[in-house]
């Protein structure tokens, strides 16, 4: 696990964040959907993306279980091939 280096970055002052700086640093991909966002909306839309994660881990879940009963009728048999010959025999 890599270790976490806080960076103090320059944000605008409002109500909320008196000093100035924001104590939190994000991936730029996120940063730049959330910059705008209050704290109670960026809850709102980490509820939502909690969500949409659970929904594609369900999602891929049966996609797999789908692929894997798809190649299920091409199993090796579980018993050796016996050659005609010996079962002839019987």
């Amino acid at each position: 696990m890599s270790k976490v280096v806080w960076h103090p970055v320059p944000v605008m002052k409002n109500r909320n964040n008196r000093n100035g700086i924001c104590r939190v640093t994000l991936e730029p991909d996120l940063e730049q959907e959330a910059c705008l966002l209050t704290p109670e909306k960026r809850l709102a839309m980490a509820k939502q993306f909690r969500r949409w994660a659970r929904q594609l881990e369900v999602s891929a879940h049966i996609m797999i279980a789908d692929r894997r009963r798809a190649y299920a009728g091409r199993r090796t048999p579980s018993l050796k091939a016996v050659p005609k010959r010996k079962l002839r025999w019987n």
